[in-house]
């Protein structure tokens, strides 16, 4: 692990604010935790004691989420309503529909797709999963460059215009990142961003902690985002927040447009917000916590032999904190083909279908996909066993 800078500031002084625990992968993971502190200088949130940014680049290329396979690649009704919300807003400013459009972090194409529908045809997509690139081609007929931003030196055509939907929040190295962006844009060219918001994280709490999660490493106000991209050669054009719906739960998004400038970068603003809005976050998720902690411990007194499904971030993080790694956990179930065969407390993680014949209660450790997964268990496998929610059903 490598002691990070302030990836604004460049300052070596901050502050813990917190440390999350994580009970990691067999293989494949990241870490089994991070300190969650803030730049004693300019305010900004990130996440220090991390891998460097080769890891994080292994990491999504073999162990990426975002295939949706079990979707057949296509994403929910609410991600479609918050794509077709980001092409109206950037269609204000790129009014020339034969733009050349670059979305990083492109996952299955959907957002690109929702960009063709509204008549701009030169979109060109990038991400590290060779499954996302193949889905994206095969879906939508969009050609992406398969690979992580940082090896991404050069293209063979400008762009008009990047997307960073969802991205920077799981970038370590900011600065060279958007300086590499910045490299592939026209001399007028502009950049969408969008990421989780943190001055708005204590009122949008589903699930404790989880805005802390295994791939979240930056934690964004509307000031320290306008911190970072004017120090990196781009001016403001608009920024939005925004309270943007995840499946069933709602989250708060930080949404803006840059414009690239030669101006000289204007002097830092200092973030005072942050710092209040995460101890606000961490003390309401702890009492959010409370009620599924006694849940957990219930079931752990009950003596039961259960299955656990889910291994995100939501159960490697009760695993860690909780007495869940306690409980008699036969196996773990997931979706996403990239867990399976693999183990989590030494117990192995099998895909949906494996589980037929076992009788033991299903504990589903998720809240965003909760009863979307009890309806899998019910509809799509067909299984008869006790389903325990930790979450009050939606």
């Amino acid at each position: 692990m490598v002691t990070r800078k302030c990836p604004i500031c460049s300052s070596k002084e901050s502050e813990k604010v917190y440390r999350q625990h994580f009970s990691g992968l067999s293989e494949g993971g990241l870490f089994d935790g991070y300190d969650v502190v803030v730049c004693s200088e300019c305010g900004f949130g990130f996440a220090d004691d991390i891998p460097d940014q080769s890891v994080f680049d292994e990491y999504y290329k073999q162990m990426s989420k975002y295939e949706k396979e079990y979707m057949g690649g296509q994403v929910s009704e609410s991600t479609l309503s918050t794509y077709q919300e980001i092409v109206k807003t950037a269609s204000t400013v790129l009014t020339d529909k034969q733009a050349r459009i670059l979305d990083v972090g492109c996952a299955t194409g959907a957002l690109l797709a929702e960009f063709k529908k509204s008549g701009y045809q030169n979109v060109t997509g990038l991400d590290p999963s060779s499954s996302c690139a193949s889905t994206a081609q095969k879906l939508y007929g969009i050609r992406v460059l398969n690979c992580a931003v940082s090896e991404l030196s050069e293209f063979e055509t400008a762009f008009d215009f990047l997307i960073l939907n969802d991205v920077l929040e799981h970038i370590r190295n900011l600065n060279s990142s958007l300086q590499l962006m910045r490299g592939l844009l026209k001399p007028n060219g502009m950049i969408w961003i969008e990421v989780p918001d943190v001055s708005l994280f204590s009122q949008y709490i589903s699930a404790a902690f989880q805005q802390f999660s295994v791939e979240h490493i930056n934690f964004f106000s509307p000031t320290s985002l306008a911190n970072l991209i004017q120090q990196n050669g781009f001016e403001t054009v608009g920024i939005w927040q925004n309270a943007r719906q995840v499946e069933t739960i709602i989250d708060p998004a930080l949404s803006a447009i840059f414009k690239i400038t030669e101006k000289k970068p204007a002097k830092l603003t200092v973030d005072r917000k942050t710092k209040s809005s995460m101890l606000e976050y961490i003390e309401k998720s702890f009492q959010v916590d409370s009620g599924i902690l006694q849940k957990i411990e219930a079931i752990v007194a009950s003596g039961k032999e259960i299955i656990v499904w889910g291994v995100g971030t939501h159960t490697q993080r009760l695993l860690a904190t909780s007495h869940l790694g306690k409980a008699k956990i036969r196996a773990f179930v997931d979706s996403n083909a990239r867990y399976q065969g693999k183990q989590l407390n030494n117990v192995p993680i099998l895909p949906p279908e494996k589980i037929k014949g076992m009788h033991e209660t299903i504990m589903i450790s998720s809240c965003m996909y909760q009863e979307e997964i009890a309806g899998q268990i019910r509809n799509d496998f067909g299984l008869p066993n006790e389903i325990s929610r930790l979450y009050e059903a939606g």
